[in-house]
């Protein structure tokens, strides 16, 4: 039982060493976060650093997900504490305690987190994403959809319960971390 907590504790710090902060402050000794949207994600560190700084960050997001996850089956830890470091680590990323809780949004770390959970989400997400693209031309439509329905899907094809559980606390706090774009978009097409 100890073991669980800390790893879910340990989750959520790792979700909070925040790539984009670090590479713009090492590099520009500036806050990414006073500059573009004022997150700490891939895209803002993008347009203070030019590609490779949203490469780098990308990179970095996708990561700590992934390893907090393997992390988390490495220890043999139980599929409810696996579940738990997926939402820890994300929620850490979205509200990093080290940044005074203000970070990304949520997306590159849970890409990493859900890949290490089992890899065919991230199939599954690619491929709805891909056709709501098609249709939509929105990238912020399409990944909504994927995201909104990835629990549901995994749900119904009989994933493990903790998966189906962590992704749709996953994509609560991820949607709520894009409330503002979210808000955005559906006031342009009104």
């Amino acid at each position: 039982m100890l073991v669980g907590l800390l790893m879910v504790v340990a989750a959520y710090l790792i979700g909070g060493i925040s790539t984009g902060y670090i590479l713009v402050f090492f590099t520009r000794r500036i806050d990414v976060r006073s500059t573009g949207s004022g997150s700490s994600g891939a895209r803002n560190a993008g347009r203070v650093l030019g590609r490779w700084g949203f490469y780098l960050t990308l990179l970095g997001d996708i990561l700590k997900g992934m390893v907090v996850v393997y992390a988390a089956g490495l220890l043999d830890c139980a599929p409810l504490i696996i579940g738990a470091a997926v939402v820890a680590v994300i929620a850490g990323h979205i509200w990093p305690v080290w940044l005074k809780f203000r970070g990304g949004k949520g997306i590159a770390t849970s890409l990493g987190a859900f890949a290490a959970l089992d890899y065919t989400i991230l199939v599954l997400g690619g491929s709805i994403m891909l056709l709501v693209y098609l249709l939509s031309r929105s990238f912020l439509v399409s990944w909504g959809t994927a995201f909104f329905l990835l629990p549901l899907l995994t749900c119904v094809l009989g994933y493990p319960m903790h998966i189906s559980a962590s992704l749709a606390l996953a994509v609560v706090i991820v949607l709520y971390a894009h409330k503002t774009n979210i808000n955005a978009a559906f006031t342009r097409s009104v």
